[in-house]
């Protein structure tokens, strides 16, 4: 038997139910799962409670039970996602590629369509936790790579400033750089700044 690469057992879910009165079935799922369900939210009575309850009760994962997922629910969805990211788990009974593609867009981890076996909650549960850490992973790796690129620039643009004010070639303004980073115990790219600074400031204007 092949163990599940995420645990489920203490798992804190929210339910978010707009209008399909499904959180019995839900919850009797989600009790064999040995999920742990924080709260149910009715979203006909209260449209606009979902970002606050977010914040009020940090889940680990957010169950969206839904018809269609509304502009204005996708739209709170994409903002309370921005401050906080977590998975999301939309289970709607039909959407158009529009509405899809806007889910998709506004954070959603896995999308379950005309409505919820109750006997796959557990492994779209799986679903959306593994996919909401492949997207971290991706947008993490994203923020290093361009962080590299944005600090290879400064090196670069530092280097040209050594060479232009003190007659040196690439090769030893580039060296000059690590020497001043060594000594300083900083790394190249913050010397690299401090230098560029240094420029504007005592450039004429």
């Amino acid at each position: 038997m092949t163990t599940p690469l995420f645990s489920l057992p203490g798992l804190r879910v929210l339910l978010a139910d707009a209008g399909q009165r499904r959180s019995p079935v839900i919850r009797l799922e989600l009790i064999r799962l040995r999920c742990q369900l924080v709260d149910v939210i009715d979203l006909v009575a209260e449209p606009a409670a979902l970002p606050a309850a977010l914040d009020r009760l940090a889940p680990e994962l957010l169950l969206i039970d839904c018809e269609q997922p509304s502009p204005t629910l996708l739209s709170q969805l994409a903002d309370a996602l921005q401050r906080q990211p977590r998975p999301v788990l939309l289970v709607a009974e039909q959407m158009t590629p529009e509405q899809m593609r806007a889910a998709l867009g506004a954070g959603v981890s896995a999308l379950q369509l005309a409505g919820l076996p109750t006997q796959r909650l557990g492994a779209l549960l799986q679903l959306a936790l593994a996919r909401f850490e492949h997207d971290q992973t991706l947008q993490r790796d994203l923020r290093q790579t361009q962080t590299q690129l944005a600090e290879r620039k400064q090196v670069e643009r530092a280097r040209g400033i050594l060479m232009r004010e003190q007659g040196l070639d690439e090769e030893a303004a580039f060296q000059r750089l690590r020497q001043i980073a060594m000594d300083s115990g900083q790394t190249l790219a913050a010397v690299a700044q401090r230098l560029i600074e240094a420029d504007q400031l005592l450039r004429p204007r």
